[in-house]
């Protein structure tokens, strides 16, 4: 059976994309350290960290908040944002395990195509929800 490989061209689309979706979520006067959440609704809260900041890309820490829990581990995902490109990529995730490579070995050490185009297709599906006019319908509370 042959297995699907995306392009490169389709994993920088995807890039530019999450990229588009992204930069408005962002304060333009945040600085690094800094951190914002969104509310979508009374169980759901979304929240960034500015990790780090360059002068053409931006680290964001992206975590699903919820209450402090000594049994429970935080989703998070580590997104750099390349201003000159206008790119967002997937530098690394956590609790996203569940995504399923096409392969049929495992290897600690190697990230393939496949699964980098997953982990930003997830990334492109949580900035979906957070999208500015979804945010006006779902009436989110912005605070610091």
């Amino acid at each position: 059976m042959a297995k699907r490989r995306d392009s490169l061209a389709r994993l920088h689309a995807l890039y530019g994309r999450n990229y588009l979706r992204l930069l408005p979520l962002i304060p333009e006067e945040a600085k690094p350290g800094e951190r914002w959440h969104m509310r979508l609704s009374s169980q759901i809260e979304v929240g960034f960290i500015l990790v780090e900041q360059t002068r053409y890309t931006q680290v964001l820490q992206i975590q699903r908040w919820v209450p402090a829990s000594s049994w429970l581990t935080i989703p998070s995902m580590s997104v750099r944002l390349y201003h000159d490109a206008r790119l967002a990529e997937v530098l690394s995730g956590q609790q996203i395990s569940g995504l399923s490579p096409l392969y049929d070995w495992q290897t600690a050490k190697l990230w393939l195509a496949q699964d980098r185009f997953q982990t930003n297709l997830f990334l492109a599906e949580i900035l979906e929800c957070l999208s500015p006019h979804r945010l006006k319908a779902m009436v989110a509370e912005v605070r610091e």
